[in-house]
């Protein structure tokens, strides 16, 4: 019964992101099903990076000490992408 118990605890307890997926090209894919709504603080991110257009819906991954799915239509993430994108050029 205790292994049960600690089984339903850890289904409850992951994240609402699927985890990375093989696929024949062997790039993994995260994909988001449902989205970080608040701000998140531009010193907190690390770097952000666009979901594959394999997922169902469209996402950005916000990378700070945890992934977070963003919207990608919500204006404070389309800053925070840009921010990053021209960083890199």
């Amino acid at each position: 019964m205790k292994v049960s118990a600690a089984a339903l605890v850890a289904l409850l307890l992951v994240p609402a992101r699927a985890p990375p997926e093989a696929h024949l090209d062997a790039v993994p894919t995260t994909c988001c099903f449902t989205y970080h709504q608040r701000p998140i603080p531009r010193r907190l991110i690390t770097s952000a990076y666009i979901t594959s257009s394999s997922c169902s819906q469209p996402g950005v991954i916000m990378v700070t000490k945890k992934e977070l799915c963003t919207d990608p239509r919500a204006g404070w993430v389309q800053a925070q992408v840009q921010h990053f994108q021209s960083l890199k050029n």
